[in-house]
């Protein structure tokens, strides 16, 4: 998943979601808008998220994209360090 720190929502790929055979809602549709003003419909799918050791249960969007998106529903629970130099990141944990 790519981490995006000005996307909204976290997005996950639908060919991933398919081969765990979990359950699409198909009863609601939700128009996610791009960064270029595009629109496009998605369904949305309830499932665990792990991520840095913490699990996130929640209404995730599903996009036909090979990889997903990790946006700030997620992100605003983390203080995650980015250290561009050696192309890392890294969970910051509070001290304490």
């Amino acid at each position: 998943m790519l981490i995006d720190s000005g996307a909204d929502v976290t997005l996950i790929p639908q060919a991933l979601v398919s081969g765990l055979g979990v359950t699409v809602h198909s009863d609601k549709a939700y128009e996610l808008m791009a960064f270029d003003g595009s629109t496009s419909v998605a369904q949305a799918v309830q499932i665990d998220l792990l991520f840095l050791n913490h699990a996130f249960r929640g209404r995730y969007l599903l996009i036909n994209q090979s990889c997903g998106i990790l946006g700030r529903d997620i992100l605003n629970h983390l203080a995650v360090v980015l250290d561009g130099p050696h192309l890392a990141w890294s969970e910051q944990i509070p001290q304490g």
